[in-house]
């Protein structure tokens, strides 16, 4: 079986696994099987050399059913075709230069056992060709829990329990690297009708190794410097894999009336795009309102035009 096969058979229950972990810097697992650790991990590798290292797998199971393991090589990258995803879709199938470190990784072992409240340390080598290329290479490491266990009070069925999680290894292999950010869209809206306030991005890494966009808001009030929102002390940022694209949107809470200034600062490796806009908070009620004040106003100037147009003509008669 080759291995985008293999991808294919564990992609349904990683998909939403490896998202949690590229948010949130971690790998959730079932509370009744395993953890592994660590759960991501970023490397440097040289060409014509080896690296090794190991990942733990522990048995959280609180009953006294040992756990079996396999342990595989899976894809790692982002979709370009779904670009406004806040947190850029994870693909596991797709394969690219990129994933080449799949072909170079090797374990100790591919299989194991571990007992309740104990671990199992398995060691990978990642043997890197005199020819690798320089820049981004990125995989996952898979661990599967393939223990059967009987889940009928006979123990007539058995039910094969599978939960799948995965280490995810950011390498770059030492070399010339290209470091090129391109920013492609930098908003903010003039016009709000309800809150809360959202700016958004598109940034786009044209180099060859991974890079953290960092994103930040600033919001005060029209006539005054005391901010509303601020993140310039800690921005907020987000992962960009190499030839790929990341949709951002950060947001502000905003009072339900007013107006507003508002700077969004995007950056990419050396790219830095600013943008400044004025901010009109208008709710629709309110917005119904002033239109009404509106119209009744031109009502009352275009009756009282037509008063003194009436009167005027009235004196003029009244001389004849």
């Amino acid at each position: 079986m080759n291995k985008k096969v293999k991808c294919l058979a564990v992609v349904g229950a990683l998909f939403l696994n490896l998202i949690f972990g590229v948010v949130f810097g971690r790998v959730y697992a079932d509370s009744n099987s395993m953890t592994i650790s660590p759960p991501n991990q970023s490397i440097i590798l040289v060409p014509g050399e080896k690296y090794t290292n190991s990942l733990n797998i522990f048995n959280a199971n609180d009953s006294t059913r040992d756990l079996k393991y396999e342990i595989s090589v899976g894809s790692f990258s982002q979709k370009n075709d779904n670009g406004k995803d806040d947190y850029g879709t994870v693909d596991l199938v797709s394969e690219s230069s990129y994933n080449q470190i799949m072909d170079w990784i090797t374990f100790n072992k591919t299989s194991g056992t571990v007992s309740p409240n104990k671990s199992d340390d398995v060691v990978y080598t990642i043997d890197v060709p005199e020819d690798a290329p320089a820049g981004g290479q990125y995989a996952t490491i898979v661990v599967t829990d393939v223990t059967t266990s009987s889940a009928s009070e006979g123990g007539n069925i058995n039910i094969d329990q599978s939960f799948q999680f995965a280490s995810i290894i950011y390498a770059e292999v030492a070399g010339e690297t290209r470091e090129e950010g391109l920013i492609k869209e930098n908003a903010i809206p003039s016009f709000l009708l309800s809150g809360p306030l959202q700016a958004t991005s598109m940034v786009r890494n044209n180099g060859n190794v991974h890079t953290e966009a960092k994103y930040t808001l600033q919001v005060w009030p029209l006539f005054s410097d005391e901010e509303i929102c601020t993140n310039e002390e800690n921005p907020e940022t987000s992962l960009v894999l190499p030839e790929t694209e990341r949709y951002h949107a950060q947001t502000c809470e905003l009072p339900m009336v007013g107006i507003f200034k508002a700077k969004q600062t995007v950056q990419i490796f050396g790219e830095v795009s600013v943008v400044e806009r004025t901010v009109i908070m208008c709710p629709v009620w309110l917005l119904f309102i002033i239109i009404f004040v509106i119209i009744m106003l031109i009502i009352w100037i275009f009756a009282k035009t037509k008063r003194k147009k009436n009167s005027r003509a009235a004196h003029q008669d009244s001389e004849e």
